[in-house]
């Protein structure tokens, strides 16, 4: 017979293995980016990361709702090619969340267990993807700190559509249009037909 290990070692194991080596090749896949005359790059250099110390601790994120994690600071640097000129900055990627001792993680003042759970927190997040025709289309999904999220969209006619939280499609015209109101999530949502959350 064979023990089954602990999740919580495997859990442990996993994001230690993330910080020492996971985010270095991470950070090398970044890619050089050039100006249209391509006499300027710009380059991370993923050997010089660091995290730093959490500026809040475990409990005080739980009570006032916040992600306990530590900011991702990582050297980057302008190269200009004609003459080999570097000007090198420490530039704030963002933010990591820690493990705690319990295997878990604190995302927004509540305890995170699943990979999956942190992957989608507060941020902007764009993609291209063929549709059934096989014409490129854009997306871009804004997730808010409280777990509402906005979705634009540009179909193949150049229009713009946005979803709020994940519900009917609405033109960016409406969308903008009650961007006016206080509560721009809650007056979308009763345009677009659908109960808010």
């Amino acid at each position: 017979m064979s023990t089954i290990p602990g999740l919580n070692q495997i859990q442990f194991e996993g994001f230690y293995r993330f910080i020492d080596r996971g985010l270095r090749e991470e950070l090398y896949k970044f890619p050089k980016m050039e100006d249209p005359d391509q006499e300027i790059e710009f380059q991370l250099f993923a050997e010089t990361y660091q995290l730093v110390e959490p500026l809040i601790k475990e409990k005080d994120a739980v009570y006032e709702s916040l992600t306990y994690s530590s900011e991702l600071y990582v050297s980057a640097g302008l190269i200009w090619k004609n003459n080999k000129d570097i000007q090198e900055q420490t530039i704030f990627i963002g933010n990591i969340p820690l493990m705690n001792s319990l295997g878990t993680s604190i995302v927004n003042g509540i305890y995170r267990i699943v990979i999956n759970q942190i992957l989608e927190s507060p941020g902007i997040y764009y993609r291209s993807e063929l549709d059934h025709n096989g014409i490129l289309v854009y997306t871009g999904t804004i997730i808010s700190d409280w777990g509402g999220r906005l979705e634009l969209e540009i179909d193949r006619k150049a229009k713009i559509w946005a979803r709020v939280s994940r519900k009917q499609k609405i033109s960016i015209l409406v969308l903008l249009y009650c961007g006016q109101s206080r509560s721009w999530f809650y007056t979308c949502d009763q345009l677009s037909g659908k109960e808010s959350q």
